[in-house]
């Protein structure tokens, strides 16, 4: 009996030491799965403006057509590929409209430091400011290749904030990080490369716009980020991670995004 009680005890000693390997193992497998690789928007159709032209969009392939607007300097236009008389047809607000060709170049990607968003990954982003207001205060940024309602826009950044939701579209080349909302119908220069704390540019909304330091680190609830580009446009200072993309924002020294997961 004595010894039918020591196998017994020897046994179950063995399954439990097997069923621990085993759930050890599977949690890390559940977190080696949710590990996720790094990649940023194709730049397939992304075109940077030619700088020193006069660049008009217009809302037919001809310059007799409408005038939509002027691009300014150090901007990039999503084109669809379809050209005609001379004419490169782009993704323009939630529709279509022209620019010239011959004022748009193409460009290769970044191959340092990555400061835009992982398409991989959904962001998880809070609004202090809406704290109180009756809007909800946190919303998700997700990419997205198609907008089923409305088939111009596409490869985009799909932002579930409140009261309004954006699209917002990103494009790491070797001259920087383009960043614009879709309604614009264009893009601007967040971060110009290579990263100085030197020199400025006329970034989004025309804004004056300079990397004011490359080397900050930021707390939030999603972790700790170092190495943070923080870059000024105006009154606005973004800040950008390494391999993570948009973690904050602050206008006047507030706080007015930031990314908790």
């Amino acid at each position: 009996m004595k010894n039918y009680q020591k196998k017994s005890v020897k046994l179950l000693t063995i399954m439990a030491l097997s069923l621990s390997t085993f759930a050890f193992t599977s949690i890390n497998s559940s977190a080696a799965a949710k590990k996720v690789s790094y990649k940023s928007t194709s730049l397939k159709y992304f075109r940077e403006v030619k700088p020193g032209l006069n660049t008009i969009v217009y809302s037919k392939p001809s310059l007799k057509s409408e005038k939509m607007t002027k691009i300014p300097a150090n901007s990039g236009v999503v084109v669809t590929g379809q050209t005609s008389k001379g004419f490169s047809k782009i993704r323009y607000q939630f529709g279509y409209a022209y620019v010239k060709t011959a004022n748009l170049m193409t460009t290769t990607k970044n191959t340092g430091t990555k400061y835009a968003r992982n398409i991989h990954q959904k962001y998880h982003y809070d609004l202090p400011l809406n704290a109180g207001s009756g809007f909800a205060r946190t919303f998700y940024a997700k990419y997205t290749t198609t907008y089923k309602y409305i088939p111009a826009v596409k490869n985009f950044w799909h932002l579930t904030s409140s009261p309004d939701q954006t699209s917002e579209a990103e494009y790491d080349a070797k001259k920087g990080l383009y960043v614009g909302d879709m309604e614009d119908g264009y893009l601007s220069l967040a971060i110009k490369y290579p990263v100085n704390t030197k020199k400025s540019w006329v970034g989004p909304y025309g804004n004056k716009t300079k990397v004011i330091s490359k080397k900050n680190t930021v707390k939030t609830t999603a972790g700790t980020f170092k190495n943070v580009v923080s870059v000024k446009n105006g009154k606005t200072v973004s800040y950008f991670a390494p391999n993570k993309g948009l973690i904050q924002v602050k206008e006047n020294n507030k706080t007015v995004l930031k990314l908790i997961k």
